[in-house]
């Protein structure tokens, strides 16, 4: 018994490491029914986390996820909020890969040569807009 539990909290301990990492990969924006993107670019990106309404609300399963993508500032200065993004990651995450995202916000930094935009999205798999 020692050693299932051992092993699950070494799980655990790795599956946070990996959720805290950034992934390189792309980003296609666009704007609703629009099939061609508005910006397409390299992003980092991290794995999605449950939305706090989620975390609270025991009775349904938890589906809405959010994350921040960054994105370089050159280039982007077209992101607004209620475009449509989808990410593609080489491991090809489907919490990642396979769901359209709705940008919540875009902001940059001063310090920094990155925009950090900010998506959500429920848990769905969606068809990719080609």
């Amino acid at each position: 018994m020692g050693a299932n539990l051992d092993a699950i909290r070494a799980a655990i301990v790795q599956a946070k490491v990996v959720a805290e990492e950034f992934q390189t990969g792309t980003a296609k924006f666009y704007e609703d029914n629009n099939p061609t993107p508005i910006v397409t670019t390299t992003c980092r990106v991290r794995k999605p986390k449950p939305s706090t309404f989620d975390a609270g609300n025991e009775s349904m399963w938890a589906t809405k996820r959010e994350m921040i993508i960054k994105v370089p500032l050159l280039g982007t200065e077209a992101i607004r909020k209620g475009f449509i993004v989808q990410v593609s990651t080489p491991d090809g995450d489907p919490l990642i890969s396979l769901v359209n995202f709705v940008v919540q916000s875009a902001f940059g930094s001063q310090f920094t040569a990155e925009r950090a935009v900010v998506v959500v999205s429920e848990i769905i798999q969606t068809p990719r807009i080609v």
